[in-house]
């Protein structure tokens, strides 16, 4: 068993954790029982909880030990929302393990991403900076 201050995410979560690094947006690991889901705090104070169903039952039966995914987003209010359940007894279960649909999901409700300076821009502030100091 991990001790709870060494946990890690499944190898599946990493294009979820991609897109957050990309966004700027924090993340951390939270855990109930013998289960670990992602939560990522985003701007407006709002709270978007991904989690997979790999804990027992049917879910062991798959190589991976899951079936599907689910994101619930809550508000600084405490209402919560179902934004998408791909387990077996969700809405979107045909899409089953697939990251993609989820990441479209989650790209509405993250922050754009940090739009990249023009090269030549970057290169004027550079030569600036080197004449200040001579």
């Amino acid at each position: 068993m991990t001790p709870p201050n060494h946990l890690v995410l499944a190898p599946w979560y990493s294009p979820i954790v991609d897109l957050a690094r990309h966004r700027g947006v924090t993340f951390h690991i939270a855990t109930s029982r013998q289960h670990a889901s992602l939560h990522l705090h985003l701007p407006d104070g709002s709270l978007l909880a991904i989690t997979d169903d790999g804990v027992g039952g049917a879910t062991a039966r798959k190589p991976s030990g899951t079936t599907g995914w689910k994101a619930i987003r809550t508000l600084p209010t405490g209402h919560r929302t179902a934004l998408y359940d791909s387990t077996l007894l969700g809405r979107y279960h045909h899409l089953g393990t697939d990251p993609d649909p989820l990441l479209g999901v989650l790209a509405r409700y993250l922050p754009p991403p940090p739009a990249m300076p023009d090269p030549r821009t970057r290169r004027s502030h550079l030569l600036r900076r080197l004449l200040r100091l001579t």
